[in-house]
């Protein structure tokens, strides 16, 4: 049963550094073949070159965001060995719910730009996932409240 956990804990930290990398390999990505591409476009459509800028502005913060998300969920698994149930996981969360949203509206704010429907669909599961970050985190501070309880009992 152990040996089970702790394959599924490296398992879950491997994928959460392998998103971290996809990440910055998304980032050079960005940068160097698709912002000539978005620019491009953008010129063709007549908008202005403020709108490229914007985009490739939204696309970083939107990758820094799932980084940050990332490197918060690797911290948060050190935790599980000993005690997850500690306040500073309760922030965690509720950054982590906040970050996810503000992707979320990064996402879908992408509209103004230029309307592609796509976005609303990929904003919308981002929404969820920090809406269920955010009640996680209500339910981890009432985890620590019980727990602190009990720690005065005994």
């Amino acid at each position: 049963m152990k040996t089970t956990k702790h394959f599924l804990s490296a398992f879950v930290q491997g994928c959460i550094v392998l998103g971290m990398l996809t990440g910055v390999a998304l980032m050079i990505d960005l940068f160097v073949y698709e912002m000539p591409i978005v620019t491009e476009f953008f010129a063709k459509e007549g908008k202005p070159q403020a709108y490229a800028a914007i985009s490739g502005v939204i696309a970083t913060l939107c990758i820094l965001g799932g980084e940050y998300i990332a490197f918060t969920l690797l911290c948060m698994m050190r935790t599980l060995d000993s005690d997850p149930f500690v306040e500073k996981n309760v922030k965690a969360l509720r950054r982590m719910g906040a970050v996810a949203l503000i992707i979320a509206l990064l996402g879908a704010g992408t509209l103004l730009l230029h309307p592609v429907p796509l976005a609303v669909i990929a904003a919308a599961p981002v929404a969820m996932c920090g809406l269920f970050s955010l009640v996680l985190s209500r339910v981890f501070a009432q985890a620590v409240a019980y727990k602190q309880e009990n720690d005065l009992t005994v």
